[in-house]
């Protein structure tokens, strides 16, 4: 009654008031005071309201309270401890919480008591807003009573005397309805069509005699509601109208809006209703797949990117249906039937390898038998005896292999060394030495081809009826430094395709290159076998051969938390041909190495041979200085690996190839002279072949590569792009390695900050600040509305991209929780999902593989299958498959079993 006459202006004001109280409301309503607290307090009535300084006070000393520095702050303790000895509490940081707590909701009560004082005050007394808590900021009044809690509250600016603390209950209640009967009045002083109810309803509150005009309005009410009802059949009937927009607009008018400025509007485009009308017709004309699709974006009137979502999704689903239904098998197969095919064909492959090892060896044992035993089986006849002789015999009469392979050459039949031995190994040197100059051999393979010259390969392809020939362009050529050359004439020109042939091969350096430049079968080895880490080779790899190879990935448990790719730049100085500094640093990382519980197998590789030398010395001077170290250097420099010789070695680039080691260390060498200056000049890498050999240097190590440079950061960060079309050269390739090996590094490290801001960004998303490799940039979040906050989805880039595989990584981490790296891998051994731990999400536990290998350079795609598929089980993956047609007939049961599957894995 008493706001039911007031004007908008007071009852804005009252509203601002009401709406400024509301964080003193949500504090009050949070949590009851301290019946402790508040009990001490009414014990010290002479204390007075908490003030804004006291709470500063406490909150100051509660920050530092629990640190481990707290006895420093004394002046925050010395301002705390009145406070809190005036409620008989102690220095501490629960205590401080407490009084702060308590002191807040105290606060939080006065300034709504003192709220509901000035709105129960007569209007017209001049009642302000509250500007924060102006009872602290206004001068002390005389005292007033006390309130239930013993302290006593200031004057509230609209008169002398000062109100009684309100019990927590009433003073909720109290507030509520001056709220509500507040935003009533101002919704009837705001609404133009309640203009003037304001008065009615006044005068019905003042006067219930003068209430007539109110009871007129609402006996006007039925034939308005009458008139909706009429106007929205209406509306229905037509069938022009989207019923969501009827539903809204029907909710305007009969909260009291006007229906003229909504439907008014309307008819100014009938003329456009015809095409309106025409949409049913088109969609009546569209293909049975599209007219529901297209029916509902037209009925939800999407943007067009929205549109083309929704078609896809249907047109998917449409062809879906159709596949199944027209292949039959589709239908009957299930997981458990395909999962036990796949199963089967991987078994019978294995028992045909076993089986044909078996007839090999069957074979020729009973070849052996045949040649050299006699019909009894007991005892050798003439030929093994023959055989026994020549291959036994001592003495002066002892003959040498190229004897004992003479004499067998005349045996009629053939000597039977050969079925004794069928595989023999050896030099071309020593093929053109021992054995006789005709076809001795079914099949010759030259191994590393590329070192082998084609003068000395002729004479060991005559041996054979048939050749392999086993190489890579790529990698360094025979070397010819102590050979003259030759001068050749080329003024005669070929006259015949036999003169061509000839010509261009005489200029051929080894066999590999004759044998590619003829018309015969080429195969490529795709996968790489050396590196664990695929960083290793993932220069050459883009670089050299085109990002063909296939490295097998190692199961991220596996992964080492240090990069395969070192850099260290030690600022040498190159004097002599050497660099003493690098020189140096060689010698302190072997000293490292060896010194672990177990040593990797090491090589080194240097630019030249005086550097080379100076390493070996170093090595040398600091095994007689430390024999400890002396032992362990001669240990690992007489290492056997399983089936070969590991030793640690030293050499330069010319000599590396073939070699392989756990780590190998690179000393650059080059770098600036005494006088600062630095020449572009790096020896055989510069010349001519240069690429092929840093290919060999930087491809030597199974598990990590160590690069010791002095070469200036300047010289290979600004490295410009070669001109398309032209192949760089060993100076370029050489920077341009250096600058990858610079990607591995760790940031350096940031001045610390604010810890709030630096904590989150001292490493990056997968808790580690080395940069990915190729197989793992440019990741991204999956983009799904219902997708879990920590349920993160990164999809990989790859050639050959999955839509069912990111789908289903998708409803995962939507409905289980469970995140995953999307096409996780490379092309050839890609996991499609691997599935992260659901408590440790840097950790992954299973993988999916969703049908079958997507590789498209496999000759066989199942047989790829069953090769991946042993090849990731072997490096510690354990597989799940889902099969698109079983998780089109079920799709949450598919889901819930992948999502059981990383549950076993974390339990």
């Amino acid at each position: 009654t008493r706001w039911s006459d007031a004007s908008a202006v007071d009852l804005q004001r009252a509203r601002q008031m009401l709406a400024e109280s509301d964080a003193f409301l949500k504090t009050f309503r949070s949590a009851p005071l301290d019946g402790e607290l508040a009990a001490t307090a009414r014990e010290h009535n002479a204390q007075s309201p908490p003030g804004s300084q006291q709470l500063a006070d406490l909150a100051a000393y509660q920050h530092v309270a629990d640190k481990w520095y707290a006895f420093l702050p004394l002046k925050a303790k010395a301002r705390a401890a009145p406070i809190l000895n005036s409620y008989g509490l102690t220095l501490g940081a629960e205590n401080a919480a407490r009084l702060h707590k308590f002191l807040t909701g105290l606060r939080a009560r006065l300034a709504l008591a003192e709220v509901f004082e000035r709105l129960a005050a007569p209007r017209g007394t001049g009642f302000q807003p509250v500007q924060g808590a102006s009872y602290v900021e206004q001068p002390q009044s005389t005292p007033s009573a006390r309130t239930q809690h013993g302290l006593e509250t200031r004057a509230t600016g609209v008169g002398s005397a000062s109100a009684r603390m309100l019990p927590d209950d009433v003073l909720d209640t109290a507030i509520i309805d001056h709220s509500t009967t507040i935003d009533l009045l101002l919704k009837i002083h705001g609404e133009p069509g309640l203009k003037g109810l304001g008065a009615i309803v006044s005068s019905a509150l003042l006067n219930p005699a003068s209430s007539g005009p109110l009871i007129e309005g609402l006996r006007k009410s039925p034939g308005r509601a009458d008139a909706l009802a009429k106007m929205e059949d209406a509306n229905h009937r037509a069938r022009l109208f989207d019923a969501a927009w009827l539903a809204k607009v029907a909710a305007e008018f009969r909260n009291g809006g006007a229906a003229e400025p909504i439907l008014a509007p309307l008819t100014q485009r009938v003329d456009s209703l015809e095409g309106v009308l025409r949409v049913r017709q088109g969609l009546e004309a569209l293909p049975v797949e599209l007219r529901e699709p297209v029916a509902g974006l037209v009925m939800a009137s999407l943007d067009a990117d929205g549109a083309r979502v929704l078609l896809r999704r249907e047109a998917t689903a449409g062809e879906i249906a159709r596949r199944l239904r027209d292949q039959p098998q589709l239908l009957a197969s299930d997981a458990q039937r395909l999962q036990d095919a796949f199963d089967r064909y991987r078994a019978l492959d294995e028992k045909k390898h076993e089986l044909t090892r078996d007839a090999v060896v069957h074979r020729w044992i009973s070849r052996q038998k045949e040649r050299l035993l006699a019909s009894t089986g007991t005892r050798l006849n003439a030929a093994g005896a023959d055989l026994r002789r020549r291959l036994t015999i001592r003495g002066e009469r002892a003959m040498r292999l190229r004897q004992v392979v003479a004499v067998g050459s005349k045996i009629e039949g053939g000597d039977p060394l050969f079925d004794l031995c069928p595989i023999w190994l050896a030099s071309p040197e020593t093929v053109a030495q021992v054995f006789p100059r005709r076809a001795v051999f079914d099949v010759v393979v030259f191994d590393e081809a590329s070192q082998c010259r084609l003068e000395e390969a002729l004479p060991v392809i005559v041996r054979g009826q048939r050749v392999v020939i086993a190489g890579d362009p790529k990698q360094l050529p025979p070397t010819r430094f102590f050979e003259s050359a030759i001068a050749a004439s080329d003024e005669e020109d070929p006259e015949t395709d036999q003169d061509l042939f000839e010509q261009q091969q005489g200029e051929v350096e080894d066999l590999l290159g004759a044998a590619l430049g003829l018309d015969i079968q080429q195969c490529y080895l795709d996968v790489h076998y050396r590196s664990r880490d695929a960083g290793l080779i993932a220069f050459s790899n883009e670089h050299f051969y085109g990002s063909r190879l296939q490295p097998i990935p190692a199961h991220p448990s596996n992964h080492c938390d240090n990069p395969p790719v070192v850099l260290e730049r030690v600022e040498g100085v190159y004097e002599r041909r050497r660099n003493e500094v690098e020189a140096s640093r060689i010698v302190a990382i072997v000293r490292e190495l060896l010194a672990k519980k177990d040593p990797p197998s090491i090589g080194i590789a240097c630019f030249n041979l005086p550097q080379r030398d100076l390493i070996v010395e170093k090595l040398d001077d600091l095994a007689e200085e430390d024999a400890a170290f002396g032992r362990r250097l001669e240990k690992a420099r007489q290492r056997q690996g399983a089936g070969s010789f590991e030793g640690l070695f030293v050499k330069n680039l010319e000599n590396v190839q073939g070699d392989e080691r756990d780590h190998i260390l690179i000393s650059t060498t080059y770098g600036p002279d005494t006088k600062g200056r630095f020449y572009r000049r790096f020896g055989p890498v510069g010349r001519a072949g240069g690429g092929r050999r840093l290919n060999v240097l930087v491809t030597r190590a199974r598990e990590k590569v160590h690069v010791i440079t002095s070469i200036p950061a300047d010289a290979y960060r600004t490295l410009p792009q070669p001109e398309p079309g032209q192949t760089p050269g060993g100076t370029w390739l050489l920077f341009a390695y250096l600058k990858f090996a610079e990607r591995f590094q760790p940031p350096p490290a940031a001045v610390l900050g604010d810890r709030s801001t630096e904590a989150g960004n001292a490493s990056g998303t997968n808790g580690s600040p080395i940069p990915a490799l190729s197989q793992t940039t440019g990741t991204k979040p999956l983009a799904t509305e219902e997708t879990n906050a920590e349920a993160v989805v990164n999809i990989l880039p790859t050639k050959t991209p999955s839509a069912f595989a990111q789908a289903l990584a998708g409803m995962l981490a939507a409905k289980h929780g469970v995140g995953s790296d999307v096409h996780w891998g490379n092309e050839g051994f890609c996991v499609d999902l691997a599935l992260h731990h659901p408590e440790r999400p840097q950790e992954v536990t299973a993988g999916i593989l969703c049908d079958a290998a997507r590789y498209a350079a496999a000759d066989d795609p199942m047989e790829w299958d069953v090769f991946r598929t042993g090849i990731l089980e072997s490096q510690g993956w354990k597989l799940h498959r889902v099969w698109t047609p079983h998780f089109y007939r079920d799709p949450s049961g598919v889901t819930r079993a992948v999502a059981e599957e990383a549950k076993r894995a974390k339990d």
